[in-house]
């Protein structure tokens, strides 16, 4: 599990073929799930029984998914032998590729729009004065973005069990691919290694760089301090980034 554009699509192709993976399983319904139980449209216990449905029909070996976040209390008790991976990229990079993403996808459907509004919230600012360029181009503050990905990283790190979670940085995915098999229980040989960099964005803009520096990096250190000085030690700054 991960935020979106944080690797969950290339850990699934790097074990497709292989086993019985999937990528963000019938997003579409699990997100209507999601809605009408965070709604209270729907009870807790029948979205907990139509998600133990589910995961008999689909019968997967690796549920690759930036939805999986949402499940996570479910998870950890339905499936207590399960072992659990978090992508996890810098808060610089990740909030100049989410950017990027809606930009040249903007969401079309409805129901992922309804779940990013749930997410970030209200789209009327306050904005700062250093950062019109993300008013001008329909986003949120910066520091929505940035408060994300500090509390949804944050909450499966100190969810899920140690024994339980191998965290892995984007950028090393490839490097700790065999590793991830062992955790998983999984023989090397069913590693695809050519599948470790899966859907990049080949007009990727370095968005947050059309924002005045200083104010990118205080709003990393009061949003994303700890975070990244425990995962990112080496990116201190806007310039040390590879967006």
């Amino acid at each position: 599990m991960g935020l979106g554009k944080s690797g969950t699509h290339s850990l699934a192709a790097m074990f497709s073929g292989s086993l019985r993976v999937a990528h963000e399983a019938e997003a579409g319904e699990l997100i209507e799930k999601i809605l009408a139980w965070r709604h209270g449209q729907l009870k807790e216990e029948d979205f907990h029984a139509w998600l133990r449905a589910r995961d008999r029909r689909l019968a997967l070996e690796v549920d690759a998914s930036c939805l999986n976040p949402w499940l996570l209390d479910f998870l950890l008790r339905e499936f207590p032998d399960a072992r659990f991976v978090l992508t996890i990229r810098d808060c610089y990079s990740w909030t100049n590729s989410f950017l990027n993403h809606w930009l040249r996808q903007p969401a079309t459907d409805a129901r992922w729009a309804t779940l990013n509004a749930m997410n970030f919230g209200s789209i009327d600012g306050p904005f700062a004065p250093a950062e019109q360029r993300l008013k001008e181009l329909g986003f949120y503050p910066l520091a929505v973005y940035l408060k994300h990905w500090a509390k949804k990283n944050g909450r499966i790190v100190e969810k899920i069990p140690p024994a339980r979670l191998l965290v892995v940085r984007t950028d090393q995915l490839r490097a700790r691919a065999l590793e991830i098999a062992d955790f998983a229980g999984v023989p090397h040989c069913m590693v695809n290694l050519d599948k470790t960099h899966e859907f990049s964005n080949p007009a990727k803009q370095d968005l947050l760089r059309q924002i005045d520096r200083d104010f990118v990096e205080r709003e990393v250190e009061r949003c994303c301090g700890p975070l990244m000085a425990q995962y990112f030690p080496e990116i201190k700054s806007l310039a040390e980034a590879r967006l």
